[in-house]
């Protein structure tokens, strides 16, 4: 991992749902200042539960940080309402393209803008949003609920932008979409990451794609963070290979664990 400053710390947190119902177990990662780190794992990893203990969304869902920290900058949010937190310089772009489908595109994106009264500041914001997605401004004045998927996507993001974010927390951008909207929003992640520094937290079930634009990423199953490794280590990790792509005989994706177990067993058995 980078030694560079760390804008985003999560350190050893565990979430429960209704004060009961564990879900994160004694997780831990780093995100450092002007990175793309990575979070991989199946459906019903934790991997949005943890974006959304960052975010302060859990409190909207009766979930909270019972044990651990997380930092932003160096000052501890977990105690911190998610309207605080966003004015801190998080945002969350919450998995489903949810966008406000009787507005237009550019209300939406004004509406990411809320909480600023300079009405240049905005206005810039705008023309920043346009440069990085020149669709959305061909769009602006359409509804955004009969927009493509591949827009409504680029419109929460632009969104996400018009906050003018330190961190974003991207959960699932690529989902149910197709290969080649995929690879153009991918190439402007990346893009807001080099050109305005905007560190980027991605939770994605796309492996390969991810680990295409995050130098660094952690895997997630059943609530614990099972590996981390830099993206070029991840891509050849046979494990992880088993894991994303390999099949069981019952046609289902095989565990981390079950993974190891077997490759525990066959050096036992040699």
């Amino acid at each position: 991992m980078s030694k560079k400053e760390l804008i985003l710390k999560i350190n050893n947190i565990e979430v429960k749902y209704h004060e009961v119902i564990l879900v994160i177990k004694g997780v831990s990662i780093e995100v450092p200042e002007g990175s793309i780190i990575a979070l991989l794992g199946a459906n019903g990893a934790g991997k949005s539960t943890t974006l959304k203990a960052v975010s302060g969304l859990l409190k909207h869902e009766d979930g909270q940080v019972t044990d651990g920290s997380i930092e932003f900058l160096g000052q501890r949010i977990d105690r911190m309402g998610p309207e605080k937190i966003a004015k801190m310089g998080i945002v969350q772009v919450i998995e489903g393209r949810r966008v406000f489908e009787h507005l237009t595109v550019e209300q939406n994106l004004k509406v990411g803008a809320h909480m600023r009264k300079d009405g240049r500041s905005i206005k810039d914001s705008l023309e920043m949003v346009y440069h990085y997605f020149p669709r959305l401004k061909e769009k602006r004045n359409e509804v955004a609920g009969l927009v493509s998927g591949g827009e409504q996507q680029m419109t929460v993001v632009g969104r996400a932008l018009m906050t003018r974010p330190k961190l974003i927390l991207l959960d699932e951008p690529s989902m149910g979409l197709a290969p080649l909207l995929i690879h153009e929003i991918f190439n402007i992640i990346m893009r807001l990451n080099q050109e305005e520094k905007i560190s980027i937290f991605l939770v994605e079930q796309n492996a390969k794609l991810a680990l295409s634009v995050a130098p660094h990423a952690y895997v997630m199953e059943n609530g614990r963070i099972v590996m981390d490794d830099s993206a070029e280590k991840l891509k050849e990790n046979p494990d992880i290979k088993d894991f994303y792509l390999g099949m069981t005989d019952f046609g289902g994706r095989k565990s981390f664990r079950d993974v190891k177990h077997y490759k525990r067993r066959k050096r036992w058995l040699t």
